[in-house]
């Protein structure tokens, strides 16, 4: 397995979503993209801090929409 750093197009994307850009800025340090040997892309994220409430909740978030986008779905309907 490969770690590699969240494409931009997908940063913008989820900033484009969330109302909160700056905890989003933050939130998204703390995510990679994993590629699998077959190929398969997955998120993960690293935040072990979970007393940071609005922090802890924008990471999964983030990672949530960061999926979608990389499996070509769209996060507009969320």
């Amino acid at each position: 397995m490969v770690e590699k750093p969240l494409p931009d197009w997908v940063r913008e994307k989820i900033l484009e979503k969330v109302s909160n850009k700056l905890l989003a800025q933050e939130a998204l340090k703390y995510i990679k993209v994993v590629e699998r040997e077959d190929g398969s892309l997955w998120v993960k994220e690293e935040f072990e801090d979970i007393d940071k409430h609005a922090l802890w909740f924008m990471v999964l978030s983030c990672v949530n929409y960061a999926q979608r986008l990389l499996r070509g779905e769209s996060i507009d309907d969320i």
